[in-house]
């Protein structure tokens, strides 16, 4: 009898196992780079991480931390699947510019990233502890700066604001701090620094965690720094925007009237190799369930068939092309893939 039963648990045990490989095999695993979860990107891939893998048998391992330059280049050979991309970081891929000027095989990795979905990624916030005596960016002088991970696409923006307001120089007339995205909103609140530069929306739970600990101030963009060169030409590459963060927009803001910054666009990609049909689920089951996304922050309500492609500067995948053709979307001839033509 007692043979019988252990025969009878390990017959039991094989079966599960048999029934574990099999969901295993069926199911698809994708790696994705985002930035922490607090930031626009961060909660738009937790959102859509979660609507994916609740509807379809995938399993999306999200890393953080990575400059967006760095994952699209990553993803470009192949190395992740799914990335931020950036307007901004494909343009200065596909014309050699900025981190890009010594990869010259930066167009032709360029031409490997594909598009999925666009979405406002909001203005650069510029904060200060009200108690470290800085009120305007000219008072940055002789301080510690946080202007974005090394050689990451905001971090170009971010100098070309401060040289346009100040004509200050980094390494000469303030120290800039590197960290990665994450590392930084923790140093910020370990006052091991004393301003802090991120594009992120309005509101933003990144932004709000600063004034839950203390009386935070937004620095301004002067007026006569916007007719600068500097600041002509971070406008004048794709993605870019002016937009205004309202007074009181977070918890013990000091701020008594808006401030006016540059604002971007962002969203989700992949490279050209991910298969076609995969995204082309993906991107269904995010459009059949857009409420479910909604919900998740006020912000990711201005996503919609209208803002969808928007500043988008990389062909779709061919996936999300074929869903967007099906569904009646307009895209623009510049946004279908090779693969489709």
């Amino acid at each position: 009898m007692l043979k019988r039963s252990i025969t009878a648990a390990v017959l039991s045990a094989a079966a599960c196992l048999g029934q574990v490989s099999t969901s295993a095999a069926d199911t698809t695993f994708l790696t994705m780079d985002s930035m922490p979860a607090g930031s626009a990107p961060g909660q738009f891939n937790i959102a859509f991480t979660q609507l994916v893998q609740k509807n379809m048998p995938v399993e999306i391992q999200v890393s953080v931390g990575k400059p967006a330059a760095k994952s699209a280049v990553d993803s470009a050979m192949k190395k992740v699947d799914l990335i931020l991309v950036s307007p901004t970081i494909n343009f200065m891929m596909q014309n050699n510019l900025a981190m890009f000027k010594e990869v010259k095989k930066a167009p032709e990795l360029n031409a490997n990233l594909r598009g999925i979905v666009n979405y406002s990624l909001g203005p650069y916030h510029v904060v200060v502890y009200e108690d470290s005596g800085i009120k305007t960016l000219a008072d940055i002088k002789g301080k510690k700066v946080f202007l974005g991970p090394p050689a990451g696409a905001a971090t170009k923006v971010a100098t070309q604001i401060v040289t346009a307001a100040t004509g200050y120089e980094a390494g000469k007339d303030f120290e800039a701090v590197r960290f990665d995205w994450k590392s930084a909103e923790t140093a910020f609140l370990d006052r091991q620094m004393d301003v802090y530069f991120a594009p992120t929306t309005v509101p933003s739970p990144s932004i709000q965690q600063f004034g839950l600990v203390s009386n935070i101030r937004l620095l301004d963009i002067p007026e006569d720094a916007w007719d600068k060169p500097e600041m002509k030409a971070a406008l004048g590459l794709p993605g870019r925007t002016t937009i205004g963060i309202p007074a009181n927009t977070y918890d013990n803001q000091v701020n008594e009237t808006g401030v006016k910054m540059i604002g971007t666009w962002a969203g989700l990609g992949a490279n050209k190799w991910v298969d076609e049909q995969l995204v082309y689920d993906m991107t269904r089951v995010l459009w059949e369930n857009i409420d479910e996304l909604h919900s998740t922050a006020e912000w990711m309500k201005a996503i919609d068939k209208d803002t969808a492609l928007s500043e988008m500067n990389v062909p779709l995948h061919a996936g999300a092309y074929r869903y967007y053709k099906e569904a009646g979307f307009d895209i623009p001839d510049a946004l279908v893939p090779p693969e489709a033509k």
